[in-house]
């Protein structure tokens, strides 16, 4: 962040293009040490007060994702939802126990739509079960695998015309969620599962972090011999488990689109 503030400044020529936006500076304008400041970048200094986190953020122009983001790192999480249904000890059950957890209800919603996607996930959008119509339209996301895994498929990148904007995002969001989450097996073993793919590490390496989806963000497909938008509505169930449900529909785009 520090060395993205000196690329800016050099841009508004707030900082000479010759001189560096360092240390030394940096540290005088959070109004700390310089040495201190390189304990922080080096993680030498266990969890850093929020205080000090608080005047870096602002001296390196930090949004409020970004911001949202240091407190998870630093272990200052408590003001920010968790994801519904992991408690306080950030355990989750095992993906076959939500398998088990499918209900006759369920099942007979899913038979039933048969022009809607319907689909059931575990709340880190890991696929638990969906209907004919869903895997008609992805015919390669089954059960236990992640959205944002299928996402990397070359399925998914025939499929989807907007791909970068969507997976971007969908990368962004999974910084945010290895933000709270990334010191747990599962999260570690969602996140290996993503690093699998080239695509996946170089957006990683973007660094880029949210929290929200843009509200005009659709989905934008090549499938079943056209071209479609996709309107899912998706929440949490009334259920012993975190289990969000997903309807969608798919709406044919004008020529003009």
């Amino acid at each position: 962040m520090r060395k993205r503030e000196e690329a800016r400044r050099h841009e508004t020529g707030d900082l000479p293009a010759a001189r560096k936006f360092s240390r030394e500076r940096a540290a005088a304008e959070a109004h700390i040490t310089a040495s201190y400041l390189t304990k922080v970048e080096r993680d030498e200094v266990g969890q850093v007060d929020v205080g000090i986190l608080r005047v870096l953020a602002t001296t390196y122009q930090a949004s409020d994702d970004e911001w949202r983001y240091i407190c998870d790192l630093a272990g200052y999480a408590s003001p920010y939802p968790s994801i519904t249904g992991i408690g306080p000890a950030l355990e989750i059950a095992r993906f076959e126990v939500f398998e088990s957890a499918v209900t006759p209800i369920m099942n007979t919603e899913m038979t039933e739509a048969t022009a809607d996607l319907v689909s059931f996930y575990a709340p880190q959008r890991r696929l638990i079960t969906a209907n004919r119509a869903y895997y008609d339209t992805f015919p390669t996301h089954r059960p236990g695998m992640y959205m944002l895994e299928w996402s990397f498929t070359d399925e998914a990148r025939e499929i989807m015309i907007n791909w970068i904007d969507q997976v971007g995002i969908g990368v962004a969001a999974h910084r945010g969620f290895m933000g709270r989450y990334g010191h747990t097996a599962w999260a570690q073993e969602y996140h290996e599962r993503l690093s699998r793919f080239p695509d996946f590490r170089q957006m990683w390496e973007a660094r880029a972090v949210t929290y929200t989806l843009p509200l005009d963000m659709q989905s934008r497909l090549r499938v079943r011999g056209g071209l479609y938008t996709l309107t899912m509505e998706n929440w949490q169930m009334q259920h012993d488990l975190p289990i969000v449900r997903s309807r969608g529909r798919l709406h044919p785009l004008s020529a003009d689109s």
